[in-house]
């Protein structure tokens, strides 16, 4: 909706008084759906008073969730490949209410659940009948939780995982029927539904704008917040693109286009972004630099980080160390980024009809934006410090800005000294991502994050694996690992590349006949060969 339109929308509703302060904040903010949804959070309210539940407080903006994550373990193997689901049930105001729920396939990887303050029995189902339901009869793991700022300060709770048993009942657990399975791509590394298409519905501009009013709603749809285009291959050098307020992945397809899929895996971090920006920030640093949930070795990372998700990612680095068991970030590109926060956001503050959580955390005055640079970065990082400096808009609030962000809190002084370089572009606030130059300048600094890998295996690499049908009581990873990788296993075992690790040493040893096989993937590899002599 353009400016003066939206002007004559609120003087005809009489609602001038209320919004015309957050004129200012027109840049950043969707007018209609800024309306759109005081109404719904009004509406949370209403219910809340007249029939308070635990799944309408989650909703409320301004009452504490928090995000709990873990895994589902089987050793035994009997739930794998089962479609799976894991539920959270409060008795607060009715009894055994069903607050959230994701599904997925099989064991392994991470579930994600968003809950507000209270106690919870999590529920864990797997299909064992295949009838479609997830039935009172196929709960196979448990646990009961308390969320508070007490239990879980940065309202973040990892590590809750299950060992799954034998399906069990609990009497009164509902039954829940199965969503459709084309919607929950599986995968043998990430979270089920987490490899998408950039052109997803997930990632549509109506998503991102649930996220800004709705977190909850949001993450219901997408629970994990970790998203990636393809499955994982260990070879390759992650991407981890953050974007910033009202933004998805989408916002970096030019990008992307460019970048050398063979070397580089894009990862998303996708977030409600009208949530809270420390527990954002903690969520970040759990998921992607805690070396907990992506384990990423010796393999470096890259992160870049567009507007707001500057903020985000410079909070999740204050908890940074930088040891040996952290992920290791070598280049941080943040672009157009407010860390000096925006003006505009206190206005929306004080006079806003609805109050996100990250208005308060980008106001200039707030304490988010006051210690964001509390803590100093490591030595070995590289932040490369870009800005946009042109405002195309006719009705500029700032001249000195890029249309969002005033030039003074892109360049804000803590943030140019920590930074390695800092480079100017003559773009807009969402126009410098596709700008040819910046894109340019971006990838010439992502040239220097050297692979783990040497070139000559990097080239082995490239000649992928073997697509050969394979007999039975191949486990999935070996089977993933043949498909992918196996004319460089091929190499590695005749000695054309040589091992750069004890662990591959040990790999040869085993594959010339001078060890034992330790692990699944190293007793499936011998087999294969056995299978297929030809190809020793």
């Amino acid at each position: 909706m353009k400016h003066d339109a939206f002007l004559r929308v609120i003087t005809c509703k009489g609602l001038w008084r209320h919004v015309l302060p957050i004129l200012l904040l027109l840049p950043l903010l969707c007018s209609c759906s800024y309306l759109k949804y005081a109404s719904v959070q009004a509406e949370y309210a209403r219910i809340q008073q007249a029939e308070p539940g635990q799944v309408n407080l989650k909703h409320m903006l301004d009452r504490d969730t928090h995000f709990v994550l873990g895994r589902t373990l089987d050793p035994s193997g009997r739930h794998n490949d089962l479609p799976m689901a894991i539920a959270a049930y409060s008795s607060r105001f009715k009894p055994h209410e069903r607050v959230d729920t994701m599904f997925f396939i099989g064991v392994g990887t991470h579930y994600g659940l968003n809950l507000p303050d209270g106690e919870f029995d999590l529920l864990v189902y797997s299909d064992h009948n295949a009838n479609g339901t997830f039935d009172s009869g196929e709960v196979v793991g448990r646990k009961h939780i308390i969320l508070n700022r007490q239990t879980s300060p940065d309202k973040v709770r990892d590590g809750v995982d299950f060992a799954l048993t034998e399906p069990s009942r609990v009497a009164w657990a509902e039954a829940i029927p199965r969503p459709d399975d084309t919607e929950l791509q599986a995968s043998l590394f990430y979270p089920t539904g987490s490899i998408r298409s950039l052109d997803d519905p997930i990632f549509a501009e109506n998503m991102a704008t649930l996220g800004m009013y709705d977190p909850a709603s949001f993450l219901e749809r997408a629970p994990t917040m970790f998203y990636a285009l393809e499955e994982d291959a260990g070879h390759k050098i992650p991407v981890v693109f953050v974007h910033g307020i009202g933004g998805t992945p989408r916002n970096f397809t030019s990008i992307i286009d460019r970048l050398d899929r063979t070397r580089y895996k894009p990862w998303f971090f996708y977030y409600p972004s009208g949530g809270d920006l420390d527990q954002f920030a903690e969520f970040f640093y759990r998921i992607f630099l805690a070396g907990k949930v992506v384990r990423q070795g010796p393999m470096p990372m890259i992160i870049v980080a567009h507007s707001m998700g500057g903020l985000v990612v410079r909070e999740a680095l204050n908890r940074y160390h930088d040891s040996p068991d952290e992920n290791h970030v070598s280049l941080l590109a943040t672009i157009a980024t407010p860390f000096g926060g925006h003006p505009s956001a206190a206005t929306g503050e004080k006079h806003g009809l609805i109050v996100l959580p990250s208005w308060r955390d980008v106001n200039p005055q707030s304490r988010f934006i006051q210690e964001l640079f509390r803590n100093p970065l490591p030595e070995s990082l590289n932040v490369q410090l870009l800005y946009a400096f042109d405002n195309p808009d006719a009705l500029k609030l700032s001249k000195n800005s890029d249309g969002v962000v005033p030039l003074a809190s892109q360049l804000r002084p803590e943030a140019q000294r920590q930074s390695r370089q800092q480079f100017g572009f003559d773009s807009s606030h969402t126009g410098i991502l596709q700008d040819p130059k910046m894109i340019d300048y971006l990838f010439a600094r992502i040239a220097t994050v050297k692979s783990y890998f040497p070139e000559d295996h990097l080239a082995q690499f490239d000649l992928g694996g073997f697509d050969v049908p394979l007999s039975d009581g191949y486990e999935p990873f070996t089977r993933y690992v043949i498909r992918i990788m196996g004319r460089y296993l091929v190499a590695l075992g005749k000695g054309e590349i040589e091992p750069i690790d004890a662990e591959q040493e040990r790999f040869v040893r085993v594959v010339q006949g001078e060890g034992e096989a330790k692990n699944q993937v190293e007793e499936g590899w011998l087999r294969f060969l056995r299978e297929h002599p030809e190809i020793r």
